[in-house]
Order: structure tokens, then sequence, then C-alpha cells
């Protein structure tokens, strides 16, 4: 507190899931959180969570002072983690939802693979794709507040803007549908617009490059899928992960698609190493 010289609003147990919070409540986390509340430490206790539905519904159960919590909701992954149901769920019990990964980690606003592009092409009102992603997770009257990473003035300049014409239950039916006819082409042809030509190889460094791209596609066209995550480490040898990239920058130049190379492979090696 000393260094931020400022108070503290909301103090957040952060990435809650069943092996954590097992880990927590014996040792009394909220009991501890209670005195600092009290102490005027900071004045809302809340959590961010990565799990299951079911583990979602116990923490919130398990404890009756949350103010928040902060969960993972786009249009592509509304069925993971704790999805639209456990926002529903934890609007129900009074907690404000915080949406974190509202444009997917940025792979819903990417150079977008043909037919994507077409899909959004036949939209009657034209939007950019941030645009659509922001306003589908801000259509849910249950969400708080969305948090979207910008790397740009411009982008918050963008997001803001989207922001100001956002609303609860705005969006009609008809482009509710159109966001589920672009999402069915995402599951389709994948995030990553990558032809597997094999222009960025051989790497340097070793990295199969399109290797990891085609299991990135695989893992957010499958839901995330745990199964995806197994065959990376199988499939990709210690010598050709993501990790090794040491962003020499020679693969974007090669790539014919302009794909941001480096940026996906440290997301890869994030998600799967």
């Amino acid at each position: 507190m000393k260094k931020l010289n400022t108070h503290i609003d909301f103090y957040l147990l952060h990435g809650l899931s069943k092996d954590r919070w097992a880990k927590l409540k014996p040792l009394d986390v909220t009991g501890w959180a209670e005195k600092k509340i009290r102490e005027g430490k900071f004045k809302y206790l809340g959590f961010s969570f990565h799990d299951s539905l079911a583990v979602f519904k116990d923490i919130i159960d398990s404890y009756k002072g949350w103010t928040l919590c902060q969960i993972q909701h786009n249009y592509m992954d509304h069925e993971c983690h704790a999805g639209t149901r456990g926002l529903k769920y934890a609007a129900s019990k009074g907690l404000a939802v915080v949406v974190m990964e509202p444009v997917a980690g940025g792979r819903l606003a990417m150079r977008l693979a043909k037919p994507i592009a077409e899909a959004f092409e036949e939209a009657e009102i034209k939007r950019t794709q941030a645009e659509w992603a922001l306003l589908w997770v801000l259509n849910h009257p249950e969400v708080s507040l969305a948090l979207s990473g910008m790397s740009n003035l411009q982008q918050v300049q963008e997001n803001v803007k989207t922001a100001e014409i956002s609303g609860p239950n705005m969006l009609s039916r008809k482009e509710l549908q159109f966001i589920n006819q672009v999402a069915e082409k995402y599951r389709e042809h994948g995030f990553i617009d990558c032809s597997g030509c094999g222009y960025c190889q051989p790497c340097p460094e070793g990295v199969n490059i399109p290797a990891i791209f085609g299991l990135l596609n695989e893992y957010y066209s499958e839901s995330m899928s745990e199964e995806v995550k197994a065959r990376y480490s199988q499939e990709i040898t210690r010598e050709c992960q993501a990790k090794r990239c040491k962003s020499c920058g020679r693969c974007e130049e090669l790539c014919p698609q302009h794909l941001p190379t480096q940026k996906l492979l440290r997301s890869a090696a994030f998600l799967f190493e």
C-alpha cells in the first residue's frame, strides 16, 4: 500500500480453481479478508476464476461476502469455464460480474480467414470485429464491466466509442443470429489464417510454426479442448516448441498472410507449455 500510495477498493483472489480453493479454505482466507476490510485495507472482496461451472457455483455458495467475480466470457467461449450459466448464477446471487477476454485475447479481432471475412461482409449493420465482440458481451444485463485489452490509443478510442453505444439487450434477435453464424465459421476454419504454406520454415530456432498454429486453431475451435493440449506435448517435440522463439521476426517477414507470428507463438507457449 505504501508503494501504491492510494487506497484499494476491490481485492481479488486470483485464478480460483477447485484445487486452489481447496487449499485456501483451510487457511481461512475469507476470514483474513474480513479482518483486512475491518482494518480499512480494502473495501470489497472478489475472485477471478478458471474452472468448471460446478466449481464456480461451489465457490460462490461457500462464502456470502463476495462482492464480485471475474470470468472469461465471449461469443466463442460462452460454454467454457463458468460460461453464460455461471454469469447468470453469479448475478442472481448479487455479485457484480467482470468479464475478461471479451475479444478472446484479441483473437476475435485478428485478420480473418476468407470464409469468416465473407460472413462478416454479409452483416446488414457494418461493425468491426472488435465491436461485434464487445457488444455481444455488453448485451448481457448481468455483465457489470468488460475488461478489454488495448495496445494503442486508437483501440482505446474505438472501445470507448463501442461502450457508449452498448447496453443490455440492445442487440436484436437477427444480430445475435448473425454472431452465432460467425462463431460457427470460426469453429469450422479456426482463428488463425495459417495456410500451412511453410514459408516460415525452417525457423532458425527450430520452432514448428505451422504445426503449432494448427493445434492452436484446433484448441479454440473445439471449445478449448484439454485433449488438444495433451496432444501438443506429444506432437511438438521440445526442440520445436513455441518457447524457443527468439523474436527475430524472420517468420513475419516471410509470411504471405502477414500473421503476427511472434505474438501467436507467445500465446501458444503460455497456453501449451
